[in-house]
């Protein structure tokens, strides 16, 4: 299977993806442009995070709109040589890292900044959800946080996070909401 790169200096360009499974699903063409509409103005020279990556195709986008790297962190090893495949085909791996393993050990690791974030974890997981507020530490003052999850699942609902939501939005049964970082978050 294969996504294509929506817009920027890769345009029209394909990456290989894993087969379908239980636990694979790739944010939708549509949800990506949408996304990346809402956030073009801050990728041009940004350092990003595509976290629980899978095919990368966010982490892709970003780069081909002006992100300067790319960090994509992903827990399993056979899509993290596709996604640094994919970097060697589209041929921006000085702009691509890939860490492998799971979000909690990059949380505790990473020392960031980045401006943006991408996070789109398994729906059904809670646990990967109250990550938010730590990833939102790993973020430059005003960088964005991107939250992709299931609209079923509103783990955060209660959360003081919600307090730097700025905008959500809905893809059928996704959601997406954007979180800016301020120096009012580390009060949290």
């Amino acid at each position: 299977m294969r996504l294509r790169i929506i817009a920027g200096t890769l345009k029209g360009r394909f990456i290989n993806i894993p087969g379908r499974n239980a636990e694979f699903r790739p944010t939708l063409e549509r949800t990506r442009q949408s996304v990346i509409e809402i956030i073009k103005f801050d990728l041009p020279g940004a350092v990003a995070a595509d976290v629980c990556a899978g095919s990368g195709a966010f982490g892709f986008e970003m780069i081909s709109r002006g992100a300067l790297r790319v960090d994509f962190v992903e827990k399993d090893r056979h899509r993290a040589e596709l996604l640094m495949k994919n970097s060697s085909i589209l041929s921006v791996m000085d702009r691509c890292r890939c860490i492998t393993g799971d979000v909690k050990s990059f949380v505790n690791k990473s020392k960031g900044p980045y401006q943006i974030i991408f996070y789109d974890p398994p729906y059904e997981d809670e646990t990967l959800a109250l990550l938010v507020p730590d990833l939102m530490k790993l973020l430059a003052p005003d960088g964005i946080l991107v939250y992709e999850r299931a609209l079923r699942h509103n783990f955060l609902q209660n959360s003081p996070v919600n307090e730097f939501c700025f905008d959500s939005r809905d893809f059928g049964d996704t959601v997406v909401e954007f979180y800016r970082y301020s120096k009012e978050f580390k009060k949290v």
